[in-house]
Formats: C-alpha cells, structure tokens, sequence
C-alpha cells in the first residue's frame, strides 16, 4: 500500500475539498491568494535589506527555493496547519517535506499571513486584558457569545478504600544495599 503526499493541484481545483482542508472557498482563497504572493516578495524584500553585513555570494533571487514551491502551495500549506493543527510530522508527511522543513516553513510563513490579513484588513480586533476598557468596548453589542469545549475526564468507578492503599505502600519497603569502599593499595 503506498500512501500519496496531498496534491495541491487537485485540492485547488476541488472547492470541496478546499473548503474541508483549509477552510476557505475558491473566491476566497483567490483574494488571499493575491495578497499574500506580494507579502511574502515584500518580505522577502525586506530581508535582503536586513542581511547586508557581509557581501552577496550569490545573485539576488539565487539560492534554494522554497520546498513548498509558489506561493498558493504556501498558503494552503499554513492554511492548513491552522485549521487541522496536525503534528510537525503529519505535516511534513503531507506535503513531503522534512520535519524541519515544516516547522521552518510554519515559522516563517505565520507572520506573513498575519501582514497578508492585516492589509486585507480582516483580522479582528483585539481586546484588553483590563475589564473596564473591554466593558467599554461590548457596551453596544446586545449579545455575547462563549464558546467553550467539555471534555470528558475519565474518573474511578469504584470508590477505593484510601486506608488499604496506604498501608500497602507502606509494606513494600526495599531491601536496603549496604555500600562499603573498597580500599585500593591499602589506602
């Protein structure tokens, strides 16, 4: 049985199956799209100019390419980790990339999709952690809404006598090994 890495192709191509891996329509991940091809040559950009302290080796645009290759592979790529939240493993299983590969590739490409929504403007606003400026804040809105998750914790059916399981622990003493130095040449 041979397993397959996903294809992006394929998976572009499906609107269902992009909405199920990453959360978005076509439409949408059109839009995202754009934006984020001229975020990550912005950045790009930004860090040729940051790296200047010693003289170029290689052309500019010389180098390895990115393992995930365009920047659509990219973005469903990040897409993708954040809506399943899979294992660094799983990940790089997906998209046939090392371990290492993923977690530089989840490191470098979160903070240009944060720039991509903040020039779509369509990140949400963040609160504070001061009750007062955040009352302010709902002071208009009618309802609110918490989202909270309940997880089963499994706990003992049976109710065991503490008593029995002290006393246990206290019979089972180890035998205690005695330690003596050896003396080497008489010393």
């Amino acid at each position: 049985m041979q397993i397959n890495p996903l294809n992006i192709s394929e998976i572009l191509n499906d609107d269902r199956q992009l909405r199920s891996l990453i959360g978005l329509g076509r439409d949408d991940f059109e839009k995202l799209s754009n934006e984020f091809s001229s975020c990550i040559k912005q950045n790009q950009l930004e860090t040729r100019r940051k790296k200047t302290k010693k003289p170029r080796q290689r052309k500019i645009g010389g180098g390895r390419k990115s393992a995930l290759g365009l920047p659509e592979n990219q973005l469903v790529f990040i897409l993708f980790y954040l809506k399943n939240y899979p294992t660094y493993d799983v990940l790089a299983f997906g998209f046939n990339i090392s371990r290492g590969c993923a977690f530089s590739s989840v490191k470098r490409l979160l903070p240009i999709l944060i720039q991509t929504q903040k020039n779509l403007k369509v990140l949400p606003k963040r609160t504070t952690d001061d009750p007062q400026i955040l009352l302010q804040l709902i002071e208009s809105v009618d309802r609110i809404l918490i989202d909270a998750t309940e997880r089963p914790v499994q706990r003992p059916q049976k109710k065991l006598n503490k008593k029995s399981i002290i006393v246990e622990k206290k019979a089972f003493i180890p035998s205690r090994i005695r330690w003596s130095p050896i003396l080497v040449n008489g010393s």
